[in-house]
């Protein structure tokens, strides 16, 4: 009976070690922007569960493809992938770059231009007219983007207010600033549904000006069980997960379905809180170890 509190204490410790061990070396996933850090993503499969609106995401980019991003198609068949530059000459400002097999490669619209670009692939079956969107942040110097989002793209949008600075990110816990427009102008009272890959789903409606606040889930899975269920190993940085914004519209014979997707983070500091609680709990139960061991003492004598 003297030793059971060791014990207690031992198997404790040997319980809760792996927990600290996992929040250091939990760096599942990337978190840098531009085309390089997002075409290390391996390459998926043509469609996804977790939605079914349309989607242009990171594909595998090459050897020796600098400056250049490759992009895969998901529940979407386009022809192309239209890009909008933030500057440059206006003849050079919208480039459009081929899709071959669900895939394609795209390029700042001039070499010298960098900063976020706005991609748009459209597909038009009979009165259906469905239109995925994202951005994608190129390492050279370029202008903000503040008048690339207020410029009209297509019919039926959605378009954040802001993008998060370079190496920055959306991220859990947050609320960010969105607009939806139609012909450019905002669209009151209009349903849109936000998705994650994590099986997070909200409905959200927008005010008088077309506006809403996203505020995204706290749904990243423990490192752990997200490197078991992806398959993937350890690696450094903040992880992060696709999501979608989506949202449709009627319009004469017209059906209009338009989603914007890009990825956000976790909360910052989620696993290092966790990790330092599992330290705090160790240190709380070997300052009672004293109390335990003068009480099973006194519990002998009385035997």
């Amino acid at each position: 009976m003297a030793h059971r509190p060791i014990l207690i204490l031992l198997g404790a410790l040997a319980l809760s070690s792996p927990l600290v061990a996992a929040q250091d070396a939990g760096h599942a996933g990337h978190h840098t922007h531009g085309a390089a850090a997002d075409g290390d993503r391996p390459a998926q499969s043509a469609t996804v569960q977790w939605t079914r609106f349309p989607l242009l995401l990171p594909a595998m980019a090459g050897r020796g493809e600098r400056n250049t991003a490759r992009l895969r198609m998901v529940n979407l068949a386009s022809a192309g992938v239209r890009v909008y530059a933030p500057d440059g000459p206006p003849q050079r400002r919208e480039a459009d770059f081929p899709v071959e097999a669900g895939r394609a490669s795209i390029r700042p619209t001039t070499a010298a231009t960098g900063n976020y670009h706005w991609l748009v692939a459209r597909q038009e079956v009979g009165n259906a007219v469905n239109i995925a969107s994202s951005a994608w942040y190129f390492s050279n110097p370029g202008t903000a983007p503040k008048l690339l989002l207020q410029q009209v793209k297509h019919e039926l949008e959605i378009v954040p207010l802001r993008l998060p600075r370079e190496h920055g990110s959306y991220r859990e816990s947050e609320k960010w600033p969105f607009q939806v427009r139609y012909q450019g102008a905002p669209l009151a009272g209009q349903r849109v549904t936000l998705e994650t890959e994590f099986g997070s789903r909200s409905t959200l409606t927008t005010d008088a000006q077309g506006q809403l606040l996203v505020l995204f889930p706290r749904d990243f899975p423990p490192p752990e069980a997200a490197s078991r269920s992806r398959g993937q190993g350890e690696s450094h940085g903040r992880r992060r997960a696709q999501f979608v914004l989506s949202t449709d519209k009627n319009d004469q014979d017209k059906h209009y379905l338009t989603a914007f997707n890009y990825h956000y983070t976790e909360e910052p500091g989620r696993r290092q809180s966790l990790a330092w609680g599992a330290v705090f709990g160790l240190i709380g139960m070997a300052a009672a170890t004293p109390l335990l061991l003068r009480r099973s003492g006194g519990m002998r004598k009385e035997t």
